[in-house]
C-alpha cells in the first residue's frame, strides 16, 4: 500500500508591511538620498525665474477674473448675445418686410 504524501498546509507568515513614510527616500541602488539630492530633485526643471514668473501669472489670472466679474458678460459657446440684449420686436419687423432679390442677368 503506497504511503500517503503529507501536504504542507502550513502557511508562511505574512511579511510585515513596511511603513514607507518612515523610510528615507532611496536612489536606484537602494542608498538613502542626501539633502542635496532631495533639493536637486525639487528644483529639477525649474529655471532661475520660475518663482517670480509663477507669481506674475497668478496675479494676471486674478486680474482677469476680477475684470470678468466687473463686466458681468460671459461668453457664449454659440456666439449669441445674452437674452437681455435681444430685440425680438425688431427681429419680427425684419421678417415681415419685403426682401430684395439679388441676381445676375446675362
Amino acid at each position: 500500500m503506497p504511503k500517503e504524501e503529507q501536504i504542507n498546509t502550513k502557511t508562511t507568515p505574512a511579511k510585515k508591511e513596511v511603513n514607507k513614510k518612515d523610510d528615507p527616500p532611496k536612489d536606484d541602488k537602494g542608498m538613502p538620498l542626501s539633502e542635496k539630492d532631495i533639493q536637486l530633485f525639487k528644483r529639477y526643471g525649474k529655471g532661475p525665474y520660475n518663482d517670480s514668473l509663477k507669481k506674475v501669472e497668478d496675479e494676471v489670472k486674478g486680474l482677469n477674473q476680477k475684470i470678468t466679474e466687473l463686466i458681468g458678460i460671459k461668453e457664449s459657446d454659440t456666439g449669441l448675445s445674452l437674452p437681455s440684449q435681444w430685440n425680438k420686436e425688431a427681429d419680427k419687423q425684419l421678417l415681415k418686410e419685403q426682401r430684395m432679390m439679388v441676381g445676375r442677368l446675362t
